[in-house]
């Protein structure tokens, strides 16, 4: 009802606002064109058509090339561009580590575990590192620090702490236990850090025999004593009696040559 009487008011306000015609002349129709108050809707809702903004200018998504004289240093000295042809190399991933060598570790991979089933989740942990790297073809070092005790002081030298195996340590860092090395592997991480001493598929360790063990130890990575047998004694010529073995550990033992 409200929309009906609005209309007829615009209708009235413009056929007075016309000017009177005579008798002879025929009535002139106001010139409001009828469409446009055929639909109330359309009348409430008409709007004026937006003009488009001159001047506007699209964000491009690709990087708008450098000029030469946008190359310079705060000195406003010209900073040579680097060469398109020589990718830039990508830093080591292991200076992330903390740098700390055992003895015979700056070019290699040394794991230090314990083959002792006194406690169980230690053992476990250095079965998985073990064979988490003969799974990825790495060519490392274990050094067992149940079969010599000297193992075991070398490794809280290195560490600092009385560290418990496993621990891995790759080209002189210190990467982890257990609990690191895993994370390392699941986040695809591990791999960059070992990739000097990753062996191709093909390739096989020098040492290995069948099922990929050393001839020699068997993969126990430690044999018998070679100038004592094992039994810990030499004969002293000067004392005219037994000594005591220097060459091997508190178990007649030493670390296989072949697989140092």
């Amino acid at each position: 009802m409200i929309i009906k009487t609005l209309k007829a008011r615009i209708l009235r306000a413009l056929k007075s606002s016309l000017p009177a015609a005579g008798a002879d002349s025929p009535p002139t129709k106001p010139s409001v064109h009828t469409d446009a108050f055929s639909d109330d809707a359309s009348f409430f809702d008409a709007r004026e058509p937006e003009t488009p903004t001159k001047g506007r200018r699209h964000p491009s998504s690709s990087p708008e090339p450098l000029d030469a004289w946008e190359l310079v240093d705060q000195d406003g000295r010209a900073v040579p561009a680097p060469p398109a042809g020589d990718p830039v190399p990508a830093p080591d991933p292991l200076l992330g580590f903390p740098a700390r060598c055992p003895p015979g570790g700056e070019r290699g991979v040394v794991l230090y575990t314990t083959t002792l089933r006194g406690v169980r989740r230690t053992f476990e942990d250095c079965n998985g590192v073990r064979a988490l790297l003969e799974n990825l073809a790495v060519a490392f070092q274990e050094r067992d620090v149940s079969m010599d005790r000297g193992l075991r002081d070398q490794l809280w030298a290195v560490t600092g702490e009385k560290a418990v195996p496993p621990r891995l340590f790759v080209r002189g860092r210190d990467v982890g236990g257990a609990a690191q090395v895993l994370a390392l592997h699941e986040e695809g991480r591990l791999v960059p850090l070992l990739l000097p001493s990753v062996a191709a598929p093909d390739e096989k360790p020098p040492a290995a025999g069948r099922g990929g063990k050393c001839e020699a130890c068997g993969g126990l990575r430690f044999v018998v004593c070679g100038e004592c047998d094992g039994s810990r004694k030499v004969f002293d010529g000067a004392r005219g009696g037994a000594a005591r073995c220097r060459a091997c550990n508190e178990n007649g033992l030493v670390m296989c040559p072949l697989c140092l």
